[in-house]
């Protein structure tokens, strides 16, 4: 692999990373639009946004597996191919249910992704620098969701919903095939001669790869429930003007970035890992629950911005241990897929399950039951205190 390509190969998948993220978060600014065209309730909205997450979750592990099999290049091709053809779809979607389902294929599209995509990364990249390309890749995910919801709130106040998700497919698709091209000759320098099977097995009796997911579920909530509702939440419920709202919606993503680059670096040169990886938690789940205090914009934007910078660094520190947990080298695509398919498990239910509490209860005791239960499950890293 030629030395002068590695730049342009790294650049090629975190850009293919933001427009897959792009992609996520790009439905948002349309919520209100796509409710009346559609004639949906808030419950609605939910089924459609967490119908994303329904096929992104079970998916996870086979994108793992599949990668294993066929290799991280093609796997990563594959998603983006999906995901591209069915964001299309979506915006060519007439009812609920036509929604619900391409939201769906667009998750399992975004399945075959990231954990080969990462695997590709961890291949090319220093060991040194690791924590800071990882920050680097999650960050790329905020720059693109943030576009997603900024550029996407422009084109939907032009066009409607539906030719901005027409477009957005359409460059996926692009994009797809220009990084196929560009990340050619990455080899695969960690192999085993041990059975897929067994390694499968080793991994799974592994409990840091059950608890390390479950104690930082706060990160998934967050950028779940906050990069898919927010935007909603405030044009809604406060009454913001859907332009401010935006800025507020791309605020958590854009500033994320920072979390993901600047977190990954100090991360990757401090003595006191821990501490971070847990003050990151508990401070993203305060975030979390002072949310419904405010009304005023300069405030929630000084609050959407410090969570996403402490949202992304969650994530970013979790795949960092993750691959340092991780023995097997040959491993760390399925390893990465698995502790993303428990994150998702409930990432996958947390709109529907926060909408309906919003249905009963109000977005202030929601806000509250969604942070605070972040910051009790953190807890749990007292089972692996010694290894984590």
């Amino acid at each position: 692999m030629s030395v002068r390509k590695l730049p342009f190969q790294i650049g090629t998948i975190n850009m293919a990373r933001a427009v897959y993220a792009l992609n996520w978060f790009n439905i948002a600014p349309g919520l209100a639009d796509i409710a009346s065209s559609l004639n949906l309730k808030i419950v609605d909205l939910g089924i459609i946004t967490t119908g994303f997450y329904i096929g992104l979750a079970p998916f996870q592990i086979a994108g793992g597996v599949i990668a294993s099999k066929i290799g991280n290049r093609i796997t990563s091709f594959i998603g983006l191919l999906i995901l591209g053809s069915f964001v299309i779809v979506s915006g060519l979607s007439g009812s609920l249910i036509e929604l619900f389902i391409a939201r769906m294929f667009e998750g399992i599209g975004s399945s075959l992704f990231f954990s080969p995509a990462l695997g590709m990364l961890s291949e090319i990249v220093p060991d040194r620098s690791r924590s800071f390309h990882i920050g680097l890749f999650n960050g790329s995910f905020n720059i693109g969701g943030g576009i997603g919801i900024l550029g996407w709130t422009y084109l939907d106040s032009v066009y409607s919903w539906r030719f901005p998700l027409e477009l957005a497919g359409m460059i996926m698709i692009a994009v797809a095939i220009l990084n196929f091209i560009m990340v050619s000759g990455i080899p695969q320098s960690h192999r085993s001669t041990v059975p897929l099977s067994k390694r499968v097995k080793t991994a799974l009796r592994t409990r840091i790869l059950w608890i390390l997911p479950l104690a930082a579920l706060i990160g998934i909530l967050a950028e779940t429930i906050t990069g898919q509702l927010f935007v909603y939440y405030a044009e809604v419920h406060l009454g913001m003007d859907s332009g401010l709202a935006s800025i507020l919606g791309t605020a958590f993503l854009l500033f994320g970035f920072a979390g993901g680059t600047i977190g990954g670096y100090l991360y990757g040169r401090s003595s006191r890992k821990n501490p971070i990886f847990v003050g990151s938690m508990v401070l993203t789940g305060l975030l979390i629950i002072i949310i419904p205090l405010f009304s005023n914009f300069i405030i929630l934007l000084a609050v959407m911005a410090a969570l996403g910078i402490m949202t992304v660094a969650v994530l970013s520190i979790l795949y960092e241990k993750v691959v340092n947990a991780t023995k097997d080298k040959s491993m760390v695509s399925f390893n990465l897929s698995f502790i993303n398919f428990i994150q998702n498990i409930f990432g996958s239910l947390s709109p529907f399950f926060f909408t309906v509490l919003v249905l009963f209860y109000g977005y202030g005791f929601s806000w509250f039951t969604i942070g605070f239960s972040g910051i009790v499950l953190i807890l749990l890293l007292l089972f692996v205190r010694k290894s984590y």
